[in-house]
């Protein structure tokens, strides 16, 4: 049985799709630059708050815009990013049957770091995360490896004894980086088949299936 079960967070364990898009939009509008749909953003997101606004600016990027645009995008989402993020469904029930089995539970996302704690606890008030990280400067971005192998050291676990969860190519590269299997949610932003061709160890459709893959079928 995994002694460790490490997550993703946007399009793993929150829904922040809306949110992200929403803030993201306000610093575009506010700069005169062109915006997206909400459902553009699926392919936007997961790659670190920098690559969002070379994504989104496209042709207009320059490093002083893309500054800009993300001290416009973060003062927003400080104050938005709850508006309408939410839980998926089984994920909180799901984290309550691994801390009563003693299953360590982490999160490591792109997200930058100071956004990361408010959004957990808002959304799983009851649950606490043995490790909740976002993107900090001592750790280059995912898919590099050097945060979930940290991760591991700090929980004293092996590669072989986690399971990382997550909705992207970039979740599957950073765990298989690390030695680490990884299983693809297809509720996330991404979906099923990005999955299947980043080469996802286990890909599953509900919170009831993560379940079997980690052996605590209820």
């Amino acid at each position: 049985m995994n002694k460790l079960v490490a997550f993703d967070l946007d399009g793993t364990v929150a829904d922040t799709l809306a949110d992200l898009a929403a803030a993201v939009n306000f610093a575009l509008e506010k700069r005169g630059y062109p915006t997206y749909p909400v459902d553009d953003y699926r392919q936007f997101v997961g790659n670190g708050v920098d690559n969002l606004m070379m994504t989104t600016l496209k042709e207009h990027y320059t490093p002083e815009r893309g500054e800009g645009m993300k001290a416009d995008f973060s003062a927003y989402y400080a104050d938005h990013c709850l508006d309408l993020t939410a839980v998926y469904p089984g994920i909180a029930e799901l984290l309550s049957e691994l801390a009563e089995k003693g299953i360590m539970t982490a999160v490591i996302s792109n997200k930058p770091d100071a956004f990361v704690p408010a959004i957990l606890q808002k959304l799983y008030p009851e649950h606490r995360f043995d490790l909740a990280w976002g993107q900090k400067p001592v750790f280059p971005r995912k898919p590099s490896p050097e945060a979930l192998i940290k991760a591991l050291e700090l929980c004293g676990v092996t590669a072989d004894e986690t399971l990382y969860v997550g909705d992207s190519n970039v979740d599957v590269a950073f765990a298989h980086n690390a030695g680490v299997k990884v299983c693809g949610v297809s509720w996330g932003f991404r979906g099923a088949k990005e999955l299947r061709e980043a080469g996802a160890d286990y890909i599953v459709y509900t919170a009831e299936e993560l379940r079997e893959v980690l052996g605590i079928r209820s």
